[in-house]
């Protein structure tokens, strides 16, 4: 069995309860570990370089960890070489779709503007009407005080 001797620092194995934490049933318990990246993959590397069983499991207990989580790390690893990050969200509208939606909302546009224009020229027909209605009546007096 050959132990290989690091360098580099071991994870914390267990990390102290944040005073200022949370307060209700979880309070006072240990935290999560938290290991950064380039600590799992080397950590896999020297894992998947053991030879034997009793080599890979001195690793684990040297490093106090889990083989599930080498199994998770591994995965992990595999998945972010094998294809770039999936982005979150919602897919970006195409091209057709953003035509679609700009003619929409210039539809839209015209709309209102038309219903604005005919608003106003119902109310021009509106005075003009009335205006007839002023002038007619102007003529019935004049013709009444001419007799």
């Amino acid at each position: 069995m050959t132990l290989v001797a690091s360098s580099e620092p071991v994870a914390p194995a267990i990390t102290k309860p944040d005073p200022g934490g949370p307060a209700g049933p979880r309070a006072g318990r240990p935290r999560a570990r938290k290991f950064p990246d380039a600590y799992k993959r080397r950590i896999v590397a020297e894992y998947d370089d053991a030879d034997s069983k009793s080599d890979k499991g001195a690793i684990l207990r040297r490093e106090r960890l889990y083989s599930s989580h080498i199994t998770n790390w591994r995965n992990a690893i595999n998945s972010a070489t094998d294809s770039a990050p999936k982005k979150r969200g919602r897919p970006a509208d195409s091209e057709e779709v953003r035509q679609i939606k700009d003619l929409e909302a210039e539809n839209a546009a015209l709309k209102a503007k038309l219903a604005a224009k005919s608003q106003e020229l119902d109310n021009a027909n509106k005075a003009l009407e009335i205006l007839g209605k002023g002038v007619a009546f102007l003529e019935l007096l004049s013709s009444k005080n001419a007799k």
